[in-house]
């Protein structure tokens, strides 16, 4: 089943014929790739830096941005195969595109694949993303798995997007969360041994220090500088994706159209969407090893 975004360059057709016949070559290739971009990238700028001073600048100038925008559009490729890759790990295929879902007027997703989807995330993650709702206008959340309800498309759209967000910040809030976490642990023990040694209190009373309740509250005390800084993507080329990936993923229909479905469906949608937005940050964290990833601009919300 192929995903809704298809590779447009050469490396990011390789990358997919890796990941359908040889996928144990596929990080290898992929990361030979980012770093051969990379060279490529830092010998344009510096053939520019280097121009400044001569008649050749404006040429070089022309060249480095000519560059960019090639490498841009591969490591948007290779970031998306990545993320396609990272789903068949858990042996999911990303939905495909809407108008390939509809059947009699019914938008239905066969395989659900949900307990997958869910397996990759914990469970005080999956409890937040319980919370996402499907109350739309005066109608009803769907009661249960088989239930059907009427959904506009544009709906699900605004859903989807929304939680690929939320899948983003979810990921990097609960990176935050079991780091402080460890180290408030690291620093009792550390007081702990060095009390002991002194001998000049009881056990009991040295175990203090912050305490968190689960990854819910912790993030509800988050201040609103915290708050943007895990929410906003680090760099353009995660936002592009995300926009690009929903836009090829729901086309150009009506989107004013109501569907019917069911509660699993749209369970799928919501767990999809936050499953990519989680892939979308290892993919960042992964990628800056090897290309240096240009920061993200407000301009792309």
């Amino acid at each position: 089943m192929a995903p809704p975004l298809m590779p447009t360059t050469d490396t990011g057709r390789l990358l997919s014929e890796y990941l359908q016949n040889d996928k144990a070559l596929f990080y290898e290739f992929m990361e030979k790739e980012l770093e051969k971009l990379e060279c490529m990238r830092k010998e344009a700028l510096l053939r520019c830096v280097y121009s400044v001073e001569t008649d050749e600048v404006i040429l070089h100038r022309k060249i480095y941005e000519m560059k960019k925008v090639e490498c841009q559009k591969v490591v948007e490729d290779v970031m998306y195969m990545f993320i396609v890759y990272k789903f068949s790990e858990i042996g999911v295929h990303l939905v495909p595109k809407l108008s390939n879902c509809m059947y009699n007027g019914r938008l239905e997703i066969s395989p659900c694949k949900n307990l997958e989807l869910e397996s990759i995330h914990s469970d005080e993650v999956l409890e937040m993303v319980k919370e996402i709702r499907w109350e739309h206008k005066n109608k009803s959340n769907v009661k249960d798995n088989l239930g059907v309800t009427q959904i506009k498309k544009d709906y699900i759209r605004y859903v989807y997007g929304s939680s690929m967000l939320y899948g983003y910040f979810l990921k990097s809030a609960s990176l935050r969360y079991h780091l402080e976490k460890s180290f408030d642990t690291t620093s009792n023990n550390l007081s702990i041994s060095c009390h002991l040694k002194q001998k000049s209190v009881p056990i009991g009373s040295l175990i203090e220090g912050k305490k968190y309740d689960n990854l819910k509250s912790y993030v509800e005390k988050f201040d609103n500088q915290t708050m943007k800084m895990c929410r906003k993507p680090k760099f353009n080329v995660t936002m592009i994706l995300m926009e690009k990936h929903y836009s090829a993923l729901f086309g150009d229909e009506n989107q004013h159209e109501e569907v019917s479905t069911s509660f699993v469906s749209l369970k799928r949608f919501v767990l999809e969407a936050v499953t990519f937005g989680s892939f979308l940050w290892d993919a960042e964290f992964h990628f800056r090893k090897f290309y240096r990833l240009e920061e993200y601009r407000s301009r792309y919300y």
